[in-house]
């Protein structure tokens, strides 16, 4: 079940300072099309990155982007106006019915900033939101995949404070393996 008070909190929230124009945005089923171009534009700029097949993202119709809304996943978009710079998910349950997790986990899935926006400040809203939607579901231990070859994404998590859990999962045919990483909630909050 999906928070009221955590709807009304990411809808509202803005930084402070240079960058008050940027806004964490709740994605709602209304919004299928900026999460659809958002997702083919990520997929299209990093496809080595993500769990998902570009191609198969490519043919889903509106309906079927609306329903990955409205599933288990929750997702999140920063935007100045109705510019989308990026975007991430709070996954709350397993990637699968057969890969299920704690009930206090969460995880964190999907990152991925415009080339444009990045080390402006997008990411970190990003994770604070996701952070407060995890607490309030009562999920305060974190956990994300990347690709042992994405260094940059492996140094914003480390500055974020994500931790390594040691737990790896090889990619077959690609030579790498997923790593994974760890933060509590709360941590994410602090700075």
């Amino acid at each position: 079940m999906r928070s009221t008070r955590t709807d009304a909190f990411v809808r509202s929230e803005a930084t402070t300072g240079a960058e008050a124009e940027l806004r964490i945005h709740r994605v709602g089923a209304e919004d299928w099309a900026s999460h659809r171009d958002l997702r083919l534009d990520m997929l299209a700029a990093d496809p080595d990155a993500f769990w998902a097949d570009p191609e198969e993202a490519r043919a889903r119709t509106p309906q079927q982007w609306r329903e990955e809304i409205a599933g288990d996943r929750l997702h999140l978009q920063a935007r100045r106006g109705h510019e989308v710079l990026g975007g991430i998910a709070l996954l709350p349950a397993g990637y699968t019915p057969e890969h299920t997790i704690p009930s206090n986990r969460a995880h964190l899935v999907s990152l991925w900033v415009r080339p444009e926006a990045r080390g402006r400040g997008v990411s970190r809203p990003l994770f604070s939101a996701l952070a407060r939607l995890s607490l309030d579901l009562g999920r305060p231990d974190l956990r994300l995949d990347v690709d042992e070859s994405n260094l940059a994404a492996q140094r914003l998590y480390e500055r974020l404070g994500f931790v390594l859990t040691g737990a790896r999962d090889p990619r077959p045919g690609r030579g790498t393996a997923w790593i994974e990483y760890a933060i509590r909630a709360g941590r994410l909050l602090q700075g």
